[in-house]
């Protein structure tokens, strides 16, 4: 017989709310020692075995769908020279599971990247990688404002219109994108 929701230890319950929220696992990443280290299921998802003392990045990438390990490494080693925080989809190697791995990666005292931490959330049940897509559309569009705010400091007419040209396709893939969402929730 299971305790009441209130009964529940914190902890109980936080793990209770990781595992509903889609979590799969955590990492921690040792960039200097090319260590991964993951925990939850995380690891048999991506058909590895568990183990204490982590695993390289490369295996990591082989638990991978193919046509998204390129993108997945570009994306963690942009975030791994930016220190910026990321966050990319993609298919497990198998083609059964759909994943976000999250994290930031941390600095050391003299601006090194030295370590990363995050989470992977399963996405296979919020309808596969079109949340990503559409994450993707949005982090375009940002740019392209941001941009679109810098290019009227250079006086350059030329490539204020090419930018024009691009925030009007960004918004078309937007509206693509939000109107399949629509279309989803109607059937």
């Amino acid at each position: 017989m299971s305790r009441p929701l209130f009964a529940m230890s914190e902890s109980e319950a936080v793990q209770a709310a990781l595992v509903a929220s889609g979590v799969v696992g955590l990492w921690t990443y040792d960039i200097w020692a090319d260590r991964l280290v993951l925990s939850g299921t995380l690891p048999e998802v991506l058909g590895l075995e568990p183990t204490a003392s982590g695993v390289p990045l490369g295996r990591l990438l082989d638990g991978t769908h193919g046509e998204d390990r390129e993108r997945v490494e570009n994306v963690v080693h942009a975030a791994v020279a930016g220190g910026a925080p990321f966050d990319v989809a993609f298919r497990t190697a198998s083609g059964g599971r759909s994943l976000s791995l999250r994290g930031r990666i941390e600095r050391d005292g003299a601006g090194q990247p030295r370590h990363g931490r995050g989470i992977a959330l399963d996405l296979t049940h919020e309808g596969g990688l079109d949340r990503p897509g559409q994450h993707a559309v949005n982090r375009m569009a940002e740019h392209a404002i941001a941009l679109h705010g810098l290019v009227g400091h250079l006086h350059h007419p030329s490539l204020a219109r090419l930018l024009d040209s691009l925030m009007r396709e960004i918004g078309r893939e937007l509206a693509r994108h939000l109107q399949g969402k629509a279309d989803a929730r109607r059937h």
